[in-house]
């Protein structure tokens, strides 16, 4: 059993998924802490994403599915993927993103080391793979389920097995904020490593630039529905500022 799982969902992603899933390889195949192994859930209609977790075999330890069949969206992708994670931690690594530091996975194991349920690490945004700008540390905030992402995406997130939580499949754009809600509410706060860990990569064909604001509108009620009863008056206007704003 590894001490670390990376989940990672995977699809064409307009022709650059495979590319950006072998950098996201290359930076793993460096890193300093190597008790780890990769589980690939694909949901690409060729091969090419397979293609790459073959050519990495001799690297690193890569577990490749085929997903055609499940929805396709991030949530349920992920989820196919975890359950597939035979790691003691499970982390979370979207495909166009990239582990930068080195020792990224020796400070999460780390720091997690202590029993600690879960945690989240520090990121910043990349357009290249090699520079990263805007650094981050993550912090929760009563204003989170509604959009006011102050953690960044779910790349950042490691959870302990026994805390394991999946992400909800009725969500696109919050899928991030509600499962780090959930976790806050059934565990506490996490471990946060602050060292910028992840780059976030920017480009045209994130999920992110494509959210309608009809399907805001929608996943806002959803969660003010699902979370009503833990949802604070700080919370409730950040929710009527996001309604506002999806108009």
């Amino acid at each position: 059993m590894p001490a670390i799982t990376i989940c990672i969902p995977a699809y064409a992603m307009g022709g650059e998924g495979a590319s950006y899933l072998a950098d996201s390889f290359d930076h793993l195949c460096a890193q300093s802490f190597g008790d780890f192994d990769v589980v690939v859930s694909d949901q690409s209609d060729d091969q090419a994403v397979a293609e790459v977790c073959a050519a990495y075999g001799n690297r690193l330890t890569v577990t490749h599915l085929w997903n055609r069949d499940g929805a396709r969206q991030a949530s349920a992708n992920v989820n196919n993927a975890m359950h597939h994670a035979k790691g003691e931690i499970i982390k979370i690594l979207f495909q166009d993103d990239l582990i930068i530091d080195p020792n990224g996975l020796q400070r999460i194991h780390d720091e997690m080391g202590q029993g600690a349920y879960w945690s989240l690490c520090g990121s910043g945004t990349t357009r290249d793979g090699v520079a990263v700008d805007r650094p981050m540390v993550p912090h929760l905030t009563n204003r989170l389920h509604f959009g006011k992402n102050t953690v960044s995406s779910p790349s950042v997130l490691a959870m302990r097995r026994e805390a394991l939580v999946l992400f909800d499949e009725a969500l696109i754009w919050l899928m991030d904020v509600d499962i780090y809600k959930r976790l806050w509410d059934a565990h506490g706060a996490p471990i946060v490593v602050a060292d910028t860990i992840i780059a976030n990569r920017l480009h045209d064909g994130q999920v992110s630039a494509s959210v309608s604001r009809s399907l805001r509108q929608t996943e806002l009620r959803y969660m003010a529905r699902k979370f009503a009863k833990t949802t604070s008056l700080c919370g409730w206007m950040e929710y009527l500022r996001q309604r506002l704003k999806a108009l």
